[in-house]
């Protein structure tokens, strides 16, 4: 770490020590270091992610995004539970349900292609959220940090593609030993 970085992160810390336990700012900090995109940066890091992401409280009921809209964000429960749901045919399947330290819609942050499921507070839920835009921004005024976010989502995209890939494939196998 250069001393510059150093210095300035001493300088955050002193400041964060200051306040109390239960600020807001120094809530939100530890809740982003347990998140997997975040685990691994600095704390001055997770400080500069902290001003680019967005407090969002939705009610029971309420859709966070819907299936086949354009993703723009990624989305973080800080408290309450989050249903994702597909829409077929009239028919509405829950594919999960999510709780507070869970994240979904982090595919947003590539691109823009349609959301492949919506999204449905279950309750009244908070959540931060991660605009791909501001995600762009981070890009061009801390490129670490961004690399570093980009390495983790390319880290948990390639997980759960594996995952997938075996739940397929032992579908397929399934069918060939029962046929």
């Amino acid at each position: 770490m250069s001393v510059r970085k150093f210095v300035a992160e001493k300088l955050l810390w002193e400041t964060l020590k200051r306040w109390k336990k239960s600020s807001p700012e120094l809530d939100r900090l530890t809740f982003l270091k347990t998140v997997p995109f975040f685990n691994e940066l600095s704390n001055w890091q997770l400080h500069k992610v902290s001003g680019v992401v967005f407090d969002r409280t939705y009610e029971a009921g309420e859709l966070i995004f819907e299936q086949g809209q354009p993703g723009a964000a990624l989305f973080l429960i800080t408290e309450g539970q989050v249903s994702v749901e597909i829409y077929k045919d009239h028919f509405t399947a829950t594919l999960a349900v999510l709780e507070q330290g869970a994240f979904f819609g982090e595919m947003a942050l590539l691109d823009e292609s349609p959301r492949s499921a919506s999204a449905r507070s279950l309750g009244t839920t908070r959540t931060l959220a991660l605009y791909r835009n501001d995600l762009t921004r981070l890009i061009h005024t801390d490129p670490e940090t961004a690399s570093h976010i980009f390495r983790a989502l390319a880290r948990i995209v390639g997980d759960r593609l594996r995952s997938t890939n075996e739940l397929v494939q032992g579908a397929n196998l399934d069918e060939k030993i029962s046929a």
